[in-house]
């Protein structure tokens, strides 16, 4: 929760997805992109998506200490993602590590195992209401 502040930029968000398109391009069309990596970094709808990323964290971050109503928000995220088509639950680890990643580049020192936690706790959270 301390390095939230340091991390919580929407830069962050955008190179999540473009370290994740870089490492598994095949991804690219489940988002709906065509573009190359290079183009997708100009992208203001992509760079919008990682923003909101981003922003749904911050909230986590911010009910961390109301597990009951983290969750609650997390799940009705998924809920609403179920009408983006075919996500699977298995995209959600490996987004994962582009997060950590980026985070750990942003910020020297990054405490890997609290976030490596937290984002598993928020995708477990997103992913049940995807199947739900």
């Amino acid at each position: 929760k301390g390095q939230w502040p340091s991390l919580h930029d929407p830069k962050v968000g955008l190179d999540m997805f473009l370290h994740y398109f870089g490492a598994h391009p095949e991804m690219r069309a489940v988002f709906g992109y065509t573009e190359d990596v290079a183009a997708l970094a100009g992208n203001a709808k992509l760079a919008k998506h990682g923003k909101a990323v981003m922003d749904q964290i911050g909230t986590a971050v911010s009910e961390i200490d109301d597990l009951g109503k983290m969750t609650a928000t997390l799940k009705a995220l998924g809920v609403r993602h179920k009408g983006f088509g075919d996500i699977k639950a298995e995209y959600f680890p490996v987004l994962g590590v582009s997060l950590i990643h980026v985070m750990e580049k942003k910020l020297p020192g990054l405490d890997k195992g609290a976030w490596n936690a937290a984002y598993k706790a928020i995708s477990d959270a997103i992913i049940s209401g995807i199947q739900s």
